[in-house]
């Protein structure tokens, strides 16, 4: 049996739908965007002259059901596809603008950002990649120069953020690009988008700029609520959960306005409990897990692909990374989150720590052996085997030939992790994790070539930006 954790009966589940039916009808969610209150109008959705939607109840339920039950994300490589659907779980690297070294940290480069896409492509339980953020171009720039680090440098699924109209329009001719036109690009978009509204109950011009000019082309999206619990939700963990699913589904309903059947994840897993002390919001805290195992939960009741957290709040790759990764990370995963986000992430949501993708790629391989759960069958029972060793016998003879069939699926193996005695450890050099981990990212970064892009199409993708570079140049 494979384990499904929950934290919530069907009964509270549809309290909580309720709940946010209630917040969506009464409250209302705030559209920025003039463009999108006309499109949600259009439909019959109330929106005043400060532009609060008022949804009805039956117009929730019908849009949300036109987004599909599974979500496939595309990759450069069709072997490397990942697909979202009930029960499956995936991982993702994490996301930051500042590189840990030691008990430093910088801000993070273009070149960084290549070097970790290709670290992403190298290492087997990062499904798909998320962009780290060049801060040494022009910021009006960084989505297209983010994309090209990503796009040359895996074969993966790689998510990425557009900062305006212009920027996301530029992002869909890269993309179209890559998969040989815009016709194409509307059955196989390696680059898939996300956005968050801003709690409480608000979403931005740019995110429902980045909704419209992405839905023609079935480019999936991550539709985020996205709350700092105690902050910009109530400081009850069903409080947030209902109030961040009504930002969710708002974002869902006009995302299936503008375009029916388009490919969405459903999240809510990512909100934080507020550190009443420093007003930090809190990604390492327990709570960040369960909040998680809810959503996962709630999106199920839809029918919706969800997402969670693996997260620290830890600024290195200490004990408390690894004890806040591992309870943040298999919450969410137990509780069948279809995705996992946070590979190599750390201090919040601040920095990436390449060791410690590797670090996380381990962690990932025994969660993965937890959500296998227990198999039981007439094979597995080994009663034959149990009758040949007999009392007093040792599973480790030829008697026992089960043991050699079963180990590799029953076990794990670590790579930079330790199983030895002290002495053979000792012997080998005592090497902490961490050194291990970072010889490992060294070997990668010297030796890992992913499958190069066409040499016409990364021209094409530098004429791209460098169009951008002019067009921003005359606005100054």
């Amino acid at each position: 049996m494979k384990p499904i954790l929950e934290f919530l009966s069907s009964d509270e589940v549809y309290m909580i739908h309720q709940a946010s039916l209630e917040i969506l009808e009464r409250v209302g969610v705030k559209f920025e965007s003039k463009e999108a209150q006309q499109t949600l109008k259009s439909v019959g959705v109330d929106v005043d002259g400060d532009g609060v939607a008022r949804f009805h109840p039956d117009t929730v339920e019908e849009y949300v059901k036109k987004a599909p039950r599974s979500v496939v994300l595309r990759a450069r490589d069709p072997k490397q596809d990942v697909y979202l659907r009930d029960g499956r779980v995936v991982f993702s690297s994490g996301t930051g603008m500042y590189v840990v070294e030691g008990k430093s940290a910088r801000k993070s480069t273009y070149q960084d950002c290549c070097n970790w896409a290709r670290l992403c492509d190298a290492i087997k339980n990062v499904d798909f990649s998320a962009e780290i953020h060049s801060t040494d171009v022009p910021l009006e720039l960084t989505d297209r120069y983010n994309f090209k680090a990503m796009a040359t440098n895996t074969t993966k699924p790689f998510i990425g953020s557009s900062l305006s109209r212009a920027g996301v329009l530029d992002e869909i001719e890269m993309a179209a690009a890559i998969a040989g036109g815009k016709e194409e690009l509307r059955k196989r978009s390696q680059w898939w988008t996300a956005y968050c509204a801003i709690s409480p109950l608000t979403w931005s011009e740019n995110a429902c700029t980045v909704f419209k000019e992405t839905a023609p082309y079935n480019i999936p999206v991550f539709v985020e609520g996205e709350s700092v619990i105690g902050g910009t939700s109530p400081v009850t963990v069903v409080a947030t959960l209902a109030q961040t699913n009504a930002e969710a589904l708002s974002g869902i309903v006009y995302n299936q306005i503008l375009k029916k059947g388009r490919p969405c994840v459903f999240n809510i897993g990512f909100s934080h409990p507020m550190d009443m002390k420093t007003c930090l919001a809190l990604h390492g805290n327990i709570v960040a897990g369960i909040v998680g195992a809810g959503g996962a939960q709630i999106a199920r009741f839809y029918g919706l692909p969800s997402a969670s957290w693996m997260a620290t709040d830890s600024k290195i790759s200490d004990a408390q990374c690894g004890y806040e990764k591992a309870l943040t990370g298999i919450i969410p995963a137990l509780a069948r989150a279809n995705i996992i986000w946070g590979m190599g992430q750390a201090e919040f949501t601040y920095a990436v720590d390449f060791e410690k993708l590797v670090i996380d790629d381990e962690i990932v391989t025994q969660m993965k052996r937890a959500l296998d759960g227990i198999e039981v069958n007439e094979e597995t029972l080994c009663l034959e085997a149990i009758e040949r060793v007999g009392i007093g016998g040792s599973f480790l003879t030829s008697k026992a030939k089960d043991t050699f069939k079963h180990i590799q699926k029953e076990t794990t193996e670590l790579t930079v992790g330790d199983r030895n005695t002290r002495e053979k450890w000792l012997a080998s050099g005592g090497r902490s994790i961490s050194e291990k981990a970072r010889e490992k990212v060294e070997e990668i970064l010297e030796t890992h070539e992913p499958e190069p892009l066409d040499r016409d199409i990364v021209k094409r993708l530098d004429e791209i930006i460098e169009n951008a570079k002019r067009n921003l140049a005359k606005k100054s």
